[in-house]
């Protein structure tokens, strides 16, 4: 099933959300294409104070680890997990993730979830389009020269030398690699 909104951004423009339930929470969260999570109305029966309506609501995600990968916290029959957000949406958009391969986030980062922004891929491709788009988490560095890099794994390229003897300089430990000077930006 699919439900369509209208969902008002701040720029005051109105953009097409579309809603799937989450698989195993049919009749308790809905995703959206757009990457935000939903709980739906419903009456849960309490075992000591009896029916209670709930009034659906979009959820709040919040980052799970260091990377900065978004959670919600799911709830049925007692029983809450927290879940990537990213996963609940490739899920129900694509389908489920085939055995050897993750979700990928595109350009955009791991805080958009969006489903233009995710795709299945191996580990392998992960980690290199993490580092080819500047996403893989590592720290911007500048090179003595005054040229910055979005990461040590790009400036490493750039400069014929390994991300770890950058590491080592940035952290004082070395005084140089690849024939530079090497700091955090």
């Amino acid at each position: 099933m699919i439900a369509a909104n209208c969902f008002y951004r701040s720029e005051g423009r109105c953009v097409l959300e579309r809603w799937k339930w989450v698989i195993g929470y049919e009749g308790f969260y809905q995703v959206s294409d757009l990457g935000r999570v939903r709980s739906v109305d419903r009456v849960v029966v309490h075992p000591r104070s009896g029916p209670t309506k709930l009034v659906g609501r979009v959820l709040r995600p919040a980052p799970r680890d260091q990377v900065g990968h978004l959670t919600v916290n799911l709830c049925k029959e007692g029983a809450g997990t927290s879940v990537y957000v990213h996963r609940l949406v490739m899920a129900a958009w694509v389908g489920p993730c085939p055995e050897g391969l993750e979700v990928c986030h595109g350009p955009n980062g791991v805080a958009d979830n969006s489903i233009s922004n995710l795709s299945y891929g191996t580990h392998s491709e992960n980690e290199l389009d993490k580092r080819r788009e500047g996403t893989d988490g590592g720290r911007k560095v500048v090179r003595s020269d005054g040229v910055e890099f979005v990461n040590m794994c790009e400036a490493a390229e750039e400069s014929d030398c390994y991300a770890g003897n950058i590491c080592f300089v940035c952290k004082g430990k070395s005084k140089t690699a690849g024939g530079y000077g090497w700091r955090y930006a």
